[in-house]
């Protein structure tokens, strides 16, 4: 299983992190070695350690990558000037296509970031506010409510959840628009979209 050719571009193909991130796809982060990444980006172990002490360190990267470029397409979708109810399905599909594209490795980020012990956890938390955020903004700009931020955290909640359910199987086109039609539905009667 490799990762998706845009994800691979902005990880850098021959680079240890685009490496990394296709051998946690492959294998699962609790199966994958050092030596495995080693091994799939070509470099020495002395050049692995000059940037990363570990793989969680690289993990973290993948991780920062990955979010930045959901952050950066949901900005884009709500930078077009698009009704803010617009703005929020398109993100929430933005974020569901990602694991068609991407399933085995969003699994494995998925499944590591939301344990409190992973060293992926705060920066689940960091991107859960920014999305928050990103909603509250939405919700603000059509109709001017301002909700309890555990509004948003339940939304989040539900979506992380809908996400682990879809990677539990084989991740099809028609499960991820059965998602977004759920998650659709969810935002339309919890927001009143």
């Amino acid at each position: 299983m490799t990762v998706d050719a845009s994800l691979r571009s902005r990880l850098g193909s021959a680079g240890i992190v685009g490496a990394a991130a296709t051998v946690f796809a492959r294998l699962g982060f609790a199966a994958t070695r050092v030596e495995d990444i080693l091994a799939a980006a070509g470099i020495a172990r002395r050049t692995f350690y000059k940037s990363f002490s570990s793989k969680e360190d690289v993990l973290a990267a993948v991780y920062q990558l990955a979010i930045q470029e959901l952050l950066g397409a949901m900005t884009v979708a709500a930078g077009r000037g698009n009704d803010p109810f617009d703005v929020i399905r398109e993100g929430l599909d933005v974020y569901l296509d990602y694991h068609a594209v991407n399933a085995r490795l969003v699994r494995v980020l998925v499944e590591q970031a939301i344990r409190s012990d992973s060293p992926i956890f705060p920066a689940r938390q960091r991107f859960r506010a920014e999305l928050g955020r990103l909603l509250d903004d939405a919700v603000r700009a059509k109709t001017g409510k301002k909700h309890d931020p555990l509004l948003y955290a339940a939304l989040l909640s539900a979506l992380e959840g809908l996400s682990l359910e879809l990677l539990s199987g084989s991740v099809t086109e028609i499960e991820v628009a059965r998602a977004k039609k759920v998650m659709h539905l969810l935002v339309e009667r919890v927001l009143g979209a």
